[in-house]
């Protein structure tokens, strides 16, 4: 009807699977918790990764230069000063420009999906920048992080960087 061959294999040709199960965690170093790099894109500036966080965990006041959705998988966790709360299977999205922390709820450990766009800036507590990040730089930290477990970085995205 609308002229499409669907027996093309073109059309098939861009899809990518990252197994999470057997994907390397490794050591945030910018938060204490551990993450799984899963797709960069350097043309749009997209990362996605999953992060996980400790009981307990506060991450210093950022702002993310793009938007920022994320899925939590487990655990309880939120915006202390945007009164935001998210728990396992919640849906959030974030406007570019929006600054805040990151607090961990309860005992259990938190695993979040986060798709970045951009980049975030980290603000020491009398406003200075303590640091940026962003897709490079993650996936630097990724590629480190595996190596020293003598494991690959099976990033989605990434092959296309070199």
């Amino acid at each position: 009807m609308y002229g499409i061959d669907l027996s093309d294999r073109r059309r098939s040709s861009s899809v990518a699977a990252v197994q999470c199960a057997t994907q390397p965690w490794v050591e945030d170093p910018a938060t204490g918790g551990s993450f799984m790099l899963l797709h960069v894109d350097r043309l749009s500036g997209l990362w996605v990764v999953r992060s996980r966080f400790g009981a307990g965990t506060v991450i210093e006041q950022h702002l993310h230069s793009g938007s920022v959705t994320a899925v939590t998988l487990a655990g309880s966790w939120g915006y202390p000063e945007l009164g935001v709360r998210c728990g396992a299977g919640d849906y959030l999205v974030e406007e570019a420009g929006t600054v805040h922390s990151l607090a961990v709820h309860g005992e259990e450990r938190v695993d979040i999906v986060f798709s970045i766009l951009g980049s975030i800036t980290y603000f020491h507590g009398d406003g200075t920048v303590s640091r940026i990040e962003d897709w490079r730089s993650v996936l630097d930290e990724y590629e480190v992080g595996c190596a020293a477990l003598g494991l690959p970085a099976r990033v989605i995205g990434s092959s296309s960087l070199h």
